[in-house]
């Protein structure tokens, strides 16, 4: 049987391979929008997805055939066509449905896509080559279609597989899409012309007339490719559009967040410190432009710190919130209310005259006056209320904030659970303590604190094994204070979070400078406040200091109080445990004094014992029963716990503790609390002084 021999278009077929790359990368693209979107977007995006790889592949198959060259032009059956083009697109998007259904990769999703992309190939392939008005039936050759359908199942689930793949727009990923999109077209490309190979035509073959014309058909398919094309730039302009749109409103509820994070509590939800400045500073610019006057109302809660003590820091905060919800009902939406310190509050107010600010103050007593119900707890707390007015209790804020102040110190030390009108007589001392709390408040953001450190010693080695790091205050007009002088006041209004976090940072930073001194030998003791041991962010802090300073874990020992340890003793556990799987040390400083409970003291995974410095004053005094320090010795050792006496001055008492078992001192007789600048760590043997 005699076979026409048929030409090929080599311009036409590298058209076709283009379509086939063009379909590809489109199709790409606009699936990966499909994991972008939600809902119906997700819908429409699939549907176009899959338009765009059927249309395209159908518009490359045909340029192909046209790429074919007979001795007459060639026609096509209308209904075939259009029956070929349904199949590439339906089968394309039922292909995609089956793989983006879940939006999550199996092996039996990505088996029925490739089913139904394959079939819908093969499909579109033979029907539209039916679609040839020939007068002699096509003749094939049965391995080369064999090969052609494999070669379309095999193409589909790799087309699939990087759909699935590159659907998501991370860095690099349209380089990526690019190269994907040239092995797809290559491989339907490659699909069509194998199967093309396999047709053979008779050499009396005619073409029968009616349908469409090559023409004709060639217009159809640059208008489809045109048109599958130009929707999907369309729709990605939109969805582009529609994305910067989405981001931008995302930057600017971002940006609104960080300016409510920035700005507010985080407890309370009131402005800090930091917005309430800015509002007064308006406030202030404002009057002085109206020639008018508004009222600046400083809070305290009165029995606070009873509450904290008694119920945890976790049921003052709740009550902390509570009293923030009880406060805001009395005010106006034209008031500024904020949070300064832990349990103070400060009231912008446009009441302009000392009776209306006294009636408000009055309200607001009397508002947190009835009990406040907190997980089953019945609290009671008052609230003690300074008021200045504008401007004839200050022209500017800080002497504003500083008359405000020193009115609410004066209500506290008049009995509490009220308010006072600054008056120039008020209380010397309310005035001292206003003074005091604002100028640490500047000590600790102007860099005023120093932190000293004191030896500890191993008495039997001699070697100096660690220092504990000890804050003072350097007052620029008063000197060196100890922190008996401002850690009561730092606990009372919450800034002991703040200097804690500077006293770790800075002890951190002056141990990381010994290690590359060569002393890695070295330990660092830091104190921890309740408020700072409780606080929910200590491990956080911690481990990000140690990471900071590339220190390791076990040089760090935090030291807590006896009294703090035995408070909540099962939280307690809790919290050390965490610090031990972190591996930083902890020790129990002041034992002795805190009535424990031995039973939970053992469970405790505590690292070191510091006896209190009562139990070494003891030492020789007649009247004192040595008994008892022995016993807690040996309770230690049992315990397998590090034992260190604190407050050591005398030799006698170095002598009297090294004969019960106790070679770790610390005290005067070795070393006073010195600055860095006057520790030499090259020098491991450390002499007593006489």
């Amino acid at each position: 049987m005699n076979m026409m021999h048929v030409g090929w278009d080599s311009g036409l077929v590298m058209a076709s391979v283009f379509i086939a790359f063009l379909a590809s990368f489109s199709a790409l693209d606009t699936v990966a929008r499909v994991a972008d979107s939600r809902g119906l977007h997700a819908a429409l995006w699939l549907v176009g997805g899959g338009a765009a790889m059927g249309i395209g592949i159908w518009s490359m198959h045909f340029i192909g055939m046209m790429a074919m060259h007979f001795d007459t032009l060639m026609r096509y059956s209308v209904s075939e066509t259009i029956f070929s083009i349904a199949a590439a697109v339906l089968g394309s998007i039922i292909a995609l449905w089956a793989v983006f259904r879940h939006n999550q990769f199996t092996l039996p999703n990505l088996l029925l896509g490739s089913l139904m992309l394959g079939s819908s190939v093969v499909a579109m392939h033979y029907i539209g080559m039916a679609a040839m008005r020939v007068s002699q039936p096509i003749v094939w050759h049965r391995l080369p279609v064999i090969f052609s359908i494999v070669i379309a199942y095999s193409a589909s689930a790799v087309a699939l597989w990087l759909a699935f793949r590159l659907r998501n727009n991370e860095t690099g990923v349209l380089y990526r899409r690019f190269l994907a999109a040239i092995v797809m077209g290559i491989a339907i490309a490659g699909m069509h012309y194998t199967g093309m190979y396999a047709a053979h035509f008779h050499t009396t073959m005619q073409v029968i007339p009616g349908g469409l014309g090559s023409q004709r058909l060639t217009i159809w398919v640059f208008v489809f490719t045109l048109a599958i094309l130009g929707s999907n730039l369309f729709g990605a302009m939109i969805e582009s559009q529609r994305r910067v749109s989405r981001l931008a409103d995302e930057l600017k509820l971002t940006n609104e967040e960080l300016r409510q994070m920035a700005l507010h509590d985080p407890l309370t939800n009131l402005a800090n410190r930091t917005l309430f400045e800015e509002k007064l500073n308006d406030y202030i610019a404002r009057a002085k432009q109206n020639t008018s006057t508004f009222s600046l109302l400083y809070m305290d809660l009165d029995g606070f710190k009873m509450v904290n003590d008694a119920y945890g820091h976790d049921i003052g905060d709740k009550l902390l919130v509570e009293v923030a919800k009880r406060l805001t009902q009395v005010i106006t939406a034209s008031d500024t209310l904020a949070r300064v310190g832990g349990d103070e509050f400060v009231l912008l107010s446009n009441a302009n005259s000392e009776e209306n600010a006294s009636n408000l103050a009055a309200k607001l007593v009397e508002i947190i006056e009835p009990e406040f119900h907190v997980e089953g707890f019945e609290l009671r707390v008052s609230l003690s209320v300074g008021i200045a007015m504008f401007p004839l209790h200050g022209g500017e804020a800080r002497e504003m904030l500083f008359n405000a102040d020193s009115a609410m110190y004066h209500t506290k030390n008049s009995g509490r659970n009220g308010f006072s009108l600054y008056q120039p007589s008020m209380s010397p001392i309310g005035r001292s303590q206003v003074q005091l709390k604002n100028e640490l408040w500047r000590a600790i953001h102007n860099d005023e604190l120093r932190l000293f450190y004191q030896p500890k010693l191993n008495v039997t080695s001699g070697e100096v094994i660690g220092y504990e790091a000890l804050v003072r205050w350097q007052h620029p007009e008063r000197g060196l204070k100890t922190p008996d002088k401002f850690l009561p006041i730092a606990e009372q209004t919450g800034m002991i979070l703040l200097l804690g976090e500077w006293v770790l940072n800075e002890a951190c930073r002056q141990l990381a400078l010994w290690h590359k001194e060569g002393a890695t030998h070295l330990s660092i003791s830091v104190n921890l406040s309740a408020q700072q041991f409780e606080q929910k962010s200590l491990i956080y802090l911690v481990t990000r200091t140690l990471a900071e300073y590339q220190l390791p874990a076990d040089k760090l020992i935090l030291e807590i109080t006896e009294t703090t340890a035995m408070r909540y003793p099962q939280e307690s556990i809790t919290i050390l445990q965490e610090l031990k799987a972190v591996g930083v040390q902890v020790a129990i400083d002041d034992f002795g004094t805190g009535y424990s409970s031995l039973l939970y003291l053992q469970n405790m995974p505590a690292t070191e014992l510091k006896i209190d410095r009562a139990f070494i004053n003891s030492i020789g005094h007649k009247d004192t029963d040595p008994r008892l320090l022995s016993m807690i010795i040996e309770l230690a050792k049992n315990m397998n716990l590090n034992i260190v006496a604190e407050g050591v001055e005398s030799e006698e008492q170095q002598t009297y503790l090294v004969n019960l078992g106790c070679d770790i001192h610390q005290g005067f007789y070795f070393s006073r609390p010195v600055p860095p600048s006057e520790i030499s760590v090259s020098a491991t043997q450390y002499l007593a002084q006489a």
